[in-house]
């Protein structure tokens, strides 16, 4: 059901609703153990989850496709780190009870989630579902079938959830790459898609018919379009690995600075023991017989 553009969605809006419940039932447990800062980063998520899913993005985007990209974008590369850097796993470990917190233990460290989060299959995963869903017919199935449409934006969000993980490392997972992996694995996807991008915009024939078909009278003809959506891919998919990438390049510098002041310490300490060590032995032999 919609209303001028707004998508009243059986799915997404108790969804997102019961996210927000929880999370904020959770973070008021936890107390000051969890940053405010990641509760406005997870709020701003859901928002961005509900703009590509509630609002007009969705509706517009079953028939222009530069719309459709643009919520393509939204739910892989905006939601999910916003989403994930709320660290929805660590807030649960906080605000459970003991016995609570091991079944969740058990639950984070099980062979299922350790092979769904192994960095690998997640690239994989990202790679192929986006593919997909972005140039093949899908795309035109999903725009004119409300189910295939829901399955879409649901496997969009999922994957980038999944690809993101080991990336920001938010939460405590089984495969925790060092800083160097995140930063590789995010500059392989960014210079994947970059050539994906490069290739498609170099088209001269419009790779989705049917948006033609559904297409406003304000929309732009067929292969305008289509360059459009694939420069929003390109260029402000590019700028959010970029910014990714930065991100995990300042978190690498903090960690080595954190890691070297811990061995400056340690250091310090073990000169002064040694200090105390010969001042001791001094006085022993120092004493008149």
């Amino acid at each position: 059901m919609s209303y001028a553009g707004w998508t009243l969605d059986p799915f997404w809006l108790p969804l997102l609703a019961a996210a927000a419940a929880l999370y904020g039932r959770a973070w008021r447990a936890a107390g000051r153990r969890h940053p405010a800062w990641r509760l406005a980063s997870f709020g701003a998520g859901l928002i961005v989850v509900l703009i590509a899913t509630v609002t007009p993005v969705e509706a517009l985007g079953n028939r222009v496709l530069w719309v459709n990209f643009t919520g393509f974008l939204l739910l892989t590369m905006v939601a999910p780190p916003l989403l994930l850097l709320g660290a929805p796993l660590t807030l649960a470990f906080r605000a459970a009870s003991p016995a609570r917190r091991a079944r969740l233990r058990r639950f984070a460290r099980s062979r299922p989630v350790n092979a769904l989060t192994f960095p690998v299959f997640t690239w994989l995963l990202f790679a192929v579902v986006t593919y997909l869903w972005q140039f093949t017919r899908l795309t035109d199935i999903a725009a004119a079938s409300w189910p295939v449409r829901e399955l879409q934006l649901a496997t969009l969000l999922l994957v980038g959830l999944l690809f993101w993980l080991p990336a920001l490392a938010a939460d405590p997972i089984g495969w925790r790459m060092p800083y160097p992996l995140r930063a590789l694995y995010v500059f392989v996807e960014m210079t994947h898609k970059a050539l994906f991008g490069g290739m498609f915009l170099s088209m001269n024939t419009p790779m989705h018919a049917g948006f033609a078909e559904r297409a406003p009278a304000w929309a732009p003809e067929p292969l305008t379009d289509q360059r459009i959506a694939i420069m929003v891919l390109w260029l402000a998919g590019n700028l959010l690995f970029v910014l990714a990438l930065a991100s995990i390049i300042i978190g690498w510098a903090r960690y080595e600075a954190r890691n070297q002041r811990r061995v400056d310490r340690r250091l310090a300490l073990q000169r002064e023991a040694e200090r105390r060590r010969r001042a001791a032995l001094e006085q022993v032999f120092q004493r008149p017989l």
